[in-house]
Parts: structure tokens; sequence; C-alpha cells
């Protein structure tokens, strides 16, 4: 039985989390991840993200799918799939703090260290890199409820505020999606939540296009300093979890 907090709760954090994510590009999932993980179980915050984000990543697409660079989506998505399956077999078994201080260090790494001419040189070396990402991405992701690798690789790259929007919801998109058929695959149960799965979306839908308005008013350069900045305040939240749990 869902509780009414979660029912009144989840659709407003859900329309902030697609507001955020809208203007910065990322940030919305963790809101909806740390809120649900402080009034549910917390087996089922993660696969229920997943669901929630997903009228918020349609809308996006449906307002910056001509900024989508399809050059970074068509090998994100294939690698996302079989991240998905990945991570949804070992669902539970890695170490909360050993997610936590991988992702932290991948997500500051990627936003803060520029790119070198030897960086440089191995990327192009590597085939097909955004499929690795992908991988990579959704498997973290699986398991913690939040990647964070992609969007922090999409801090550097040169795109406009529109196309970084865009490209992030039109990849999560599908890594969501095959999230969510992993967790059902696995067992979850996502019936009892149907009511509050559609207030979720209606509410990330609205914010989505609140957020649209807001980023039109945005230069570049202040967008970049912002989506920076979101990631490392997730960055520092996730270590500083980490410490609690080791000091208590």
């Amino acid at each position: 039985m869902v509780s009414t907090v979660f029912l009144i709760g989840a659709p407003l954090i859900c329309f902030v989390g697609a507001y955020v994510s809208a203007v910065a590009g990322l940030g919305g999932g963790l809101l909806i991840v740390a809120f649900c993980a402080q009034i549910m179980p917390l087996a089922a915050v993660v696969p229920l993200t997943g669901v929630f984000v997903l009228a918020g990543q349609v809308a996006r697409i449906g307002q910056f799918y001509p900024y989508l660079d399809w050059s970074i989506a068509r090998p994100f998505i294939p690698g996302s799939l079989l991240g998905a399956v990945l991570g949804s077999h070992i669902y539970f078994s890695l170490p909360e703090n050993a997610i936590a201080l991988m992702l932290g260090s991948v997500m500051l790494w990627f936003c803060w260290v520029p790119s070198t001419p030897a960086s440089q040189w191995l990327g192009r070396k590597i085939p097909h890199p955004w499929f690795w990402v992908g991988i990579i991405h959704t498997f973290i992701s699986t398991l913690a409820g939040v990647g964070g690798l992609f969007q922090s690789m999409m801090v550097n790259r040169n795109l406009s505020r529109q196309a970084v929007v865009g490209t992030i919801a039109g990849t999560l998109l599908a890594m969501s999606v095959f999230k969510t058929v992993a967790y059902v695959a696995a067992g979850f149960d996502y019936r009892p939540y149907l009511m509050v799965i559609v207030l979720s979306w209606l509410a990330a839908v609205a914010g989505t296009y609140v957020g649209k308005n807001s980023l039109s008013q945005l230069s570049d350069r202040f967008f970049q300093r912002l989506l920076k900045a979101v990631v490392t305040i997730f960055s520092l939240r996730l270590f500083w979890q980490v410490a609690q749990r080791f000091w208590t």
C-alpha cells in the first residue's frame, strides 16, 4: 500500500526533478532517488526511479529532438542495453560504499579534468567510445539508480545547452526502458505503484515544459557552469554518504 506522503510527494519531486533536468541536463533522477529513499524500502527505490523519469525524458525529447546528437546516441543505446542486462544480474550484490566512491570519482574526473592531447589520442583509438560509456553508465545506474558518467562527459563536449539536454534525454530514455524491463524480468512488481507513477508522469511533463522556458533564458557559458556545479555537488554528496556510513 502506497502511503499518502509518497502519493503526494513523489509527483512533486518529479516536477522539480524534471525542471532541474530540463535546465541543467541532469540531477532530476538523483533528487527522486534521494526523496524516495527517505519514505520507502530501498529495494524499491532504484526500480521506481527509472520509471518516474520516463515521462520527463519523453517530453524533453519532444522539445529538444532537433538538437539531439545521434553520433553519440546511436552507439550509446546498444551499449546501454548490455549494461542493463549485466547490472540487473548483480543487483544488490555490490557494496553501496564501493558504488558511491566509484561513481563520485568518475563524475568529478570527467567534469573537471580537461582533455589533453594524449587523452584525445587515446579516445580516438578506442573503437566506438560512446558504446562503452553506454555499458558503464547503465551498469552503474542499474545498481545505484543514477549513473553520472555520461552527464559528466557531456560537460566538456562542444555542444550547445539545447544539444546537451536533448542528447542526454534521448540516450537515457532508452536506458530507462532497458532498466525497467530488466527489473521486471528480475521479479519486481510495479502494479502497487501505478497510481503514483501516472501522477508523477504528469508532473514531470509539466516540470519539463517550465524548465525548457527557463533554459532559453540562459547563456551557454552559464549553463556549462551550472552543469559543473550540479555534478560537483552530487559527487561530494556521495562521498559524504560514504563517510556517514563509515563512522556510524
